[in-house]
C-alpha cells in the first residue's frame, strides 16, 4: 500500500474526522439488546398524524420541535402511507424492520459516513425513554419520524454525497433526491432482507463499488468490524473524501461513456477504461501547486505531430523575458522564435529588453517543432476554458520520479506514440500509422483528425481500489484538506 504525506493540517482533520463518534463504541451484542424493545409504562397520546400537523406552527417550526432536517421529505413520506408507522408499534417499541434500519446506520463508516450525522446514539435511547418521554420528539412516534428522516437523508448522502460537487456547501434536499430516497425506502421496507435493498441507492460505478468493499474488507478484518484501530482512522478520511467524489461523479454522469481516458491527477497516471476495465495505462506529469491541472470534462478530437509550441503569454512575460533581459541569445539557444502582433518576425538582439516589463510584454514566441520543442513529437487537444492539452515531452527522465507535478498545467504523457496508435485504430485508421511516424521522424507537421474521438475526464482523486487492495496517493493540491474542513463546517 503506498502512503505518501498529506498537507498541514491533515492530523488536525483527520482527528475531527475520525472521532469516536465515527465507530461506536457499542460491539453487536450489546446493539442488539439495545435494539430489544421494551413494555411501555405510558399510553401514546400522540400520533404520527398529529405531529406532522403543521397547522399551528407551520413547517419549519414543527419540524425543527420534532427534531427533522428533511421534515418534507417526511412529511411526504407518511402522507403516501396514510400516516401509519413504519418502524414502531405500540406498547413495544422498534419493530424488526427498525431493527435492520439501526444496524444498518451504525454501519455508516463502512460507506465513509458518520452515524452520528444520523442521531444514531439518540435512537438507541428509545428503549429507555418511553417511560418518561414528555416531549413531541420524545414520543414514539416522535422516535418513528426522526428514524424515518434519518433513513431518508442516508439514502441522499449515500447517493448524492454530503455537500454539492464544485461548491462544498451541504447537499440540498431537492424533491427529486428525496423522492428517490422516499421510494428506496418503500422498496426496502417491502423486502425481507432490508438492508440490501436500501443499499441499492448507492452509485453503481465500479470505481465506487471497488473502494467501499475494499474498505469495508478493511474494516472486518478488525475484531468488531465497526470498531478499527487507530491507525484506519487516517484512512477512514482519505477514504470517506473520496467515496464522496465518486458520487459527485455518478451524479452528475447518469450516462457514462463506455470508452474514455482517465487522468487521474494524485495519481499521476492517465488510464484508458473500455466497459469498466483498464486497456491502457500512461504514467503523466501534472501541473505544479502553483498552477495546478483542472479538473474537467471535454473529448480529445484532434492531435498533431512534430508540433511547434506557442509559448502561453504568461510564460513568456514572466520567464523568458528575464532571460533574454540577460541574453538575447536565449532565444535562439533554445529553438524559439520571436513575432509582433502583426506575426511578423523580430530580430531579439534589437529590442530594449530593459524596457519590457511583464505588463508591457507585446510580442509572442514560438519553439520550433523537433525533440527540443516542449510539446515533443505529439499534442492531443481537447476543447477547454483552461488551454491544456495533453502532450508529449523532451524531459522522460520525469517519468521516474515518483512525485510528478511538475508543469504548468498541461499533462505530459509517458508512451504517446502508444496512445496515437489506439486513437486511430479505434477509429479504422490503422493504414495512417506509418504516416505519423514518418511525419515525426522527419519533423513534418501532420494533423489528424478523429471521427468519433475519446471522452477525456480529468480528476482528482487520492484514494482508490484495486483488486481489493487500496491505494493512497499524496494530497498534491491540498484539496482533500478543503473537502474535509467543507464535511466538518458547521
Amino acid at each position: 500500500m503506498i502512503r505518501l504525506r498529506s498537507c498541514t493540517r491533515s492530523a488536525f482533520l483527520a482527528a475531527a474526522i475520525g472521532c469516536s463518534t465515527l465507530f461506536p463504541a457499542v460491539s453487536l451484542a450489546e446493539a442488539a439488546d439495545t435494539f430489544a424493545p421494551a413494555p411501555a409504562t405510558q399510553p401514546e397520546a400522540l400520533s404520527v398524524r398529529s405531529l406532522l400537523d403543521t397547522v399551528a406552527l407551520g413547517p419549519a417550526a414543527t419540524y425543527a420541535q420534532l427534531g427533522l432536517q428533511a421534515g418534507a421529505a417526511v412529511q411526504t413520506f407518511y402522507s403516501q402511507r396514510n400516516f401509519a408507522a413504519a418502524w414502531t408499534q405500540p406498547g413495544s417499541g422498534w419493530n424488526a424492520a427498525a431493527r435492520q434500519a439501526l444496524t444498518l446506520l451504525r454501519r455508516a463508516p463502512e460507506f465513509g459516513l458518520d452515524p452520528g450525522t444520523y442521531a444514531w446514539s439518540d435512537l438507541l435511547a428509545l428503549p429507555d425513554s418511553l417511560g418518561r418521554a414528555t416531549t413531541m420528539a420524545g414520543s414514539l412516534p416522535g422516535f418513528e419520524l426522526r428514524l424515518t428522516d434519518a433513513l431518508l437523508r442516508y439514502a441522499i448522502h449515500l447517493r448524492h454525497g454530503r455537500l454539492q460537487p464544485g461548491t462544498l456547501t451541504r447537499t440540498i434536499l431537492t424533491a427529486a433526491s428525496t423522492q428517490q430516497a422516499a421510494e428506496r425506502l418503500r422498496a426496502a421496507l417491502g423486502d425481507s432482507a432490508f438492508g440490501p435493498e436500501f443499499l441499492r441507492c448507492q452509485p453503481s460505478s465500479q470505481a465506487y463499488t471497488q473502494l467501499q468493499q475494499a474498505w469495508s474488507a478493511r474494516l472486518s478484518q478488525s475484531t468488531d468490524s465497526l470498531q478499527p484501530n487507530r491507525g484506519n482512522a487516517a484512512d477512514f478520511r482519505r477514504v470517506s473524501l473520496n467515496l464522496e467524489r465518486l458520487r459527485w461523479e455518478a451524479a452528475q454522469s447518469d450516462t457514462l461513456e463506455a470508452e474514455y481516458a482517465l487522468v487521474n491527477i494524485p495519481a499521476y497516471t492517465l488510464q484508458i477504461i473500455k466497459n469498466g476495465q483498464v486497456v491502457q495505462s500512461h504514467r503523466v506529469v501534472v501541473g505544479k501547486s502553483q498552477t495546478p491541472t483542472p479538473s474537467l470534462d471535454s473529448h480529445i478530437n484532434v492531435f498533431i505531430t512534430a508540433p511547434d509550441w506557442r509559448v502561453p503569454y504568461s510564460i513568456a512575460a514572466n520567464e523568458i523575458l528575464p532571460e533574454l533581459q540577460n541574453d538575447p541569445s536565449f532565444l535562439a539557444d533554445n529553438h524559439y522564435r520571436l513575432f509582433d502582433y502583426r506575426n511578423r518576425p523580430v530580430n531579439p538582439w534589437r529590442v530594449r529588453w530593459s524596457r519590457i516589463t511583464p505588463e508591457t510584454f507585446p510580442y509572442t514566441i514560438r519553439q520550433t517543432p523537433g525533440r527540443h520543442n516542449a510539446l515533443g513529437s505529439i499534442v492531443f487537444y481537447f476543447a477547454n476554458e483552461h488551454a491544456i492539452y495533453v502532450h508529449d515531452t523532451p524531459a522522460k527522465s520525469l517519468f521516474r520520479q515518483p512525485q510528478r507535478a511538475r508543469s504548468h498545467g498541461c499533462i505530459r504523457l509517458e508512451k504517446p506514440l502508444e496512445f496515437a496508435a489506439y486513437l486511430l485504430k479505434r477509429e479504422n485508421q490503422q493504414a495512417a500509422l506509418p504516416d505519423m511516424r514518418r511525419s515525426i521522424a522527419r519533423q513534418e507537421k501532420c494533423r489528424y483528425d478523429l471521427t468519433q474521438g475519446l471522452p477525456i475526464r480529468v480528476r482528482y482523486f487520492t484514494c482508490e481500489a484495486r483488486n481489493g487492495r487500496l491505494y493512497f496517493y499524496q494530497d498534491v493540491y491540498c484539496q482533500d484538506e478543503q473537502l474535509a474542513a467543507a464535511v466538518v463546517a458547521p
